[in-house]
């Protein structure tokens, strides 16, 4: 008895439980804003419009119906109806700028862009100053993004600008404005506001700085951005944040000279034991500014005695010193030995064996291929590799050292050992692709084209960029002149030269490149010769022979690979050796104008506007 009682205790609770369900999809199914929606999505919107207005006479429909039934009215162009059922939602719901915004929308259907103006001024005005009086900003900001959404996109602007106005904060919505200039693409302004955003709140500089690396692509955008700031600078000369931004500014255009006037001046301002200086001087080595890092160096050593950083400042200072010089022609000796006589002070005073060690490669570097004092080289890297201090990179360096020393000393098969062995002590790492490099280069030498290609092939996808690019040009040179000379004779010649500069005998060299240029007039190899001819010439101190060959491209090789490299380098003489303003800013001009995509392009600017006097006015 009790199980029957069970049992039908159970399906009565169960029939109930289906009843309630039965009875509330049949509620929801009855649901007449859910009807009036159906037909809308079905589009029986004739049905849908007799719903939806049937609805909308209770005004606690509206918020439901709202979005669907206006929506309806614009798309079947029931403009007189749209009207009407507006102006009685806005009588209901006056604190609701939503709907007149909408209304606003309706006008500007309906071709009725000053009225739907007029309309809008009023609700930014009533808005905004509701928002003071209540001394809140977030409906302000609510209204703004309801008209971008509704792409009134002025009336968002305006709404911000009036909105800080009437509450008397000039950074107000900075940042909200930011992005609406940014989406509007309005370069000018963003950028005052991204300022204005920074103004007060320095904690969000590195947001700032990231905002306008994103948005500022281009390098008129940098410029624009870099006229502005002295404006700004100009008027709130107190504020620091405003020279933080400068000095970024002036490295992501590369000027880095400017880059370190301002990041000087900053320092002055804020006392911070030079840090903002040995950042510039850092990115500048990096980069390969080595006269720029030399001078910032040099003030951290001579105006922070007692800083933390003197002593890495002291290292690249040394360098930054070592690179001028190689890249100084002719080769001053004199200069060469001064600084292996301070490398070998700073060694002295140096507890780190691995700075050390570094400070020794570079004094073999220099007895070698800047004095010719090759078995000193040699005895300095040998001593040196001697101490047993593992698997290093500073050890691979100076073992691929020794190696280049060796080819230069004509000793190639010491070279393939020891490259070999930097090879498989750092397979897999930038390291080893180096010394795959040094390998492949060798190989070039030898004329072994096929060995050095397949090695190229592989270094191609290296993970350093750097070694990669470099893979890349010998194989694009080697394939460039060969395709068509299945014996490989006028590669093996031009390889000769190139082994020849390698080991300084550079006049041998010049009287090969010459040889060639008679030969192969119209080989695709010649303007690599006279690039390299033009090269080897400045090295030597021969500008005007230099400049001569670098014509020859200019004239006759314009459209070829290296037409961009023989105009900057015809450019940066002009200007560095010869001091002719005038020319080299015509080069710079032309190597802009045609070869936009040049990897020359940033310093070509750079040097551009400096010789134009851009830079004049900087504090």
């Amino acid at each position: 008895m009790s199980l029957l009682k069970l049992l039908i205790k159970s399906y009565l609770g169960a029939l109930a439980c289906i009843i309630i369900i039965s009875n509330s999809l049949h509620a929801q199914t009855n649901d007449p804003v859910q009807i009036a929606t159906e037909y809308y999505n079905q589009g029986d919107l004739e049905k849908a419009k007799d719903e939806f207005k049937k609805l909308a006479r209770n005004k606690r429909n509206i918020p439901r119906i709202h979005e669907t039934y206006f929506r309806l009215l614009l798309t079947i162009e029931d403009f007189d109806e749209a009207e009407k059922y507006l102006g009685n939602v806005i009588k209901n719901y006056p604190d609701n700028f939503t709907y007149e915004v909408d209304l606003g929308v309706l006008y500007r259907t309906m071709n009725q862009e000053e009225r739907a103006n007029q309309l809008l001024d009023q609700v930014v005005i009533k808005v905004t100053n509701r928002s003071a009086l209540d001394k809140r900003s977030n409906e302000t900001r609510m209204l703004a993004q309801t008209f971008f959404e509704k792409n009134f996109r002025d009336k968002a602007l305006d709404t911000y600008i009036n909105g800080r106005s009437i509450m008397g904060q000039e950074d107000l919505f900075a940042l909200d404005l930011a992005r609406v200039y940014q989406l509007m693409n309005k370069k000018q302004p963003m950028i005052s506001e991204y300022l204005n955003f920074s103004k007060n709140q320095p904690q969000n500089l590195n947001y700032v700085k990231n905002s306008l690396q994103r948005y500022l692509p281009e390098a008129e955008d940098l410029d624009t951005l870099e006229m502005t700031l002295y404006t700004v600078i100009q008027k709130e000369a107190g504020n620091s944040t405003y020279n933080d931004l400068l000095v970024w500014t002036h490295l992501q255009q590369k000027n880095f000279p400017a880059a370190l006037r301002q990041a000087r001046a900053l320092d002055k301002r804020l006392a911070n034991n030079g840090d903002n200086i040995m950042n510039v001087g850092m990115i500048s080595f990096r980069n390969n500014e080595y006269k720029t890092s030399k001078k910032a160096f040099d003030y951290i050593i001579e105006e922070f005695p007692e800083s933390p950083s003197k002593r890495l400042a002291s290292r690249y200072l040394l360098l930054s010193e070592e690179e001028v010089l190689k890249n100084s022609y002719p080769i001053d000796s004199s200069a060469i030995r001064d600084l292996i006589s301070r490398y070998e002070v700073f060694i002295s005073e140096s507890r780190d064996v691995f700075s050390i060690m570094e400070s020794q490669r570079r004094i073999a570097l220099l007895q070698a291929f800047q004095l010719n004092e090759i078995e000193k080289a040699i005895e300095t890297l040998t001593g040196m590799l001697k101490q047993q201090v593992g698997r290093h990179n500073v050890v691979a360096e100076a073992k691929m050292d020794l190696a280049d020393i060796y080819l230069l000393n004509k000793e190639p098969w010491e070279s393939i050992l020891l490259y070999g062995q930097v090879e498989r002590m750092f397979r897999d790492e930038p390291l080893g692709y180096m010394a795959k490099l040094k390998s492949a280069k060798l190989s070039y030498f030898k004329g072994d084209f096929e060995l050095a290609q397949s090695n190229l092939d592989i270094l191609k996808l290296a993970t350093s960029r750097e070694i990669a690019n470099d893979a890349l040009d010998l194989s694009i040179l080697i394939k460039n002149n060969t395709v068509f000379d299945s014996t490989d004779v006028v590669m093996q010649e031009y390889a000769n030269i190139e082994l020849m500069l390698f080991q300084n005998q550079k006049k041998q060299a010049l009287a090969a490149m010459d040889s060639m240029l008679v030969k192969y007039n119209y080989h695709s190899i010649v303007d690599e010769v006279l690039y390299l001819q033009a090269q080897t010439e400045l090295e030597l101190g021969h500008i005007e022979k230099a400049l001569l060959s670098l014509d020859k491209i200019k004239e006759a090789h314009y459209f070829e690979i290296l037409g961009d490299d023989a105009l900057f380098l015809m450019g940066t003489i002009y200007q560095d050796s010869l001091g002719d303003n005038e020319t080299a800013m015509g080069l710079f001009n032309d190597l802009l104008t045609k070869f936009p995509g040049s990897i020359y392009v940033a310093e070509a600017r750079t040097r551009f506007r400096e010789l134009r006097g851009d830079f004049n006015n900087e504090n």
